[in-house]
C-alpha cells in the first residue's frame, strides 16, 4: 500500500523549511563572526602585546579577567612574569586563576621598574572601579609610583607599558673611589 501524495508533499515541504532556516541564517551568522563587530578581539590584542612584550618581561591583568587574551593566546606572552598570579586556572579550578593578595601585589610590583598592563579601558580611565582589594592595589600601584611608556588601543582593552619616572638619585654617576694622594 503507497502513501498518500500529499504525505511526500508535506515531508517534501517539511524538509525543504528546515533546509531554508540555515540559508536564511547564514548572513546574520557572517556578521556575528566578524572580529570588527566583537568587543573583545583577542587575536588584535595580543597582537598588540606581541609587538612590545618581550622574554622576562612582567605582565599586570586589570582586572584579571583580561587575562583571557594569555590563555587564548599563549605565544604572545611566551616568556613573560605574571606578576601576581599565585595559582594558574587549572591547579586552583578556575577561568583565569588565582592571584595574590593586595598586600603582596604591592611587594611584587615593587620589585619592577616597568610593567605590561593589559587592562580594560574603563578600569583606566576611572570610569569603572573595582572592588575587589588586589585589583585596587594593582590600579592604585600605577597611578601613584608609574608613568605610561606607550599603549595601543584596541576596542575595550588596552595594551599599556608602565614605567617608573627616573628620580634625580637614579641620574647621579656612580660614585669615584677616592684620588690616590701625590708624594
Amino acid at each position: 500500500m503507497r502513501p498518500p501524495l500529499r504525505t511526500y508533499s508535506a515531508t517534501l515541504l517539511g524538509l525543504l523549511a528546515i533546509a531554508l532556516v540555515p540559508l536564511q541564517q547564514f548572513s546574520l551568522l557572517q556578521q556575528d563572526r566578524d572580529p570588527a563587530r566583537r568587543p573583545d578581539d583577542l587575536a588584535v590584542i595580543a597582537r598588540a602585546a606581541a609587538y612590545g612584550v618581550r622574554k622576562g618581561d612582567a605582565v599586570l591583568y586589570l582586572p584579571a579577567y583580561t587575562r583571557n587574551t594569555e590563555l587564548a593566546y599563549p605565544g604572545a606572552f611566551r616568556g613573560t612574569r605574571d606578576l601576581v598570579l599565585a595559582r594558574t586556572g587549572d591547579v586552583s579550578g578556575t577561568l583565569y586563576g588565582v592571584e595574590v593578595p593586595a598586600a603582596e601585589v604591592r611587594s611584587r610590583v615593587a620589585r619592577v621598574q616597568r610593567v605590561w598592563v593589559v587592562a580594560d579601558r574603563a578600569v583606566l580611565a576611572g570610569r569603572w572601579t573595582p572592588r575587589n582589594p588586589g585589583e585596587r592595589a594593582k590600579l592604585d600601584l600605577l597611578q601613584r609610583e608609574f608613568t605610561v611608556g606607550g599603549e595601543a588601543v584596541r576596542g575595550r582593552t588596552v595594551v599599556r607599558l608602565y614605567v617608573r619616572p627616573l628620580s634625580p638619585a637614579s641620574l647621579r654617576p656612580p660614585s669615584l673611589p677616592p684620588r690616590p694622594a701625590r708624594w
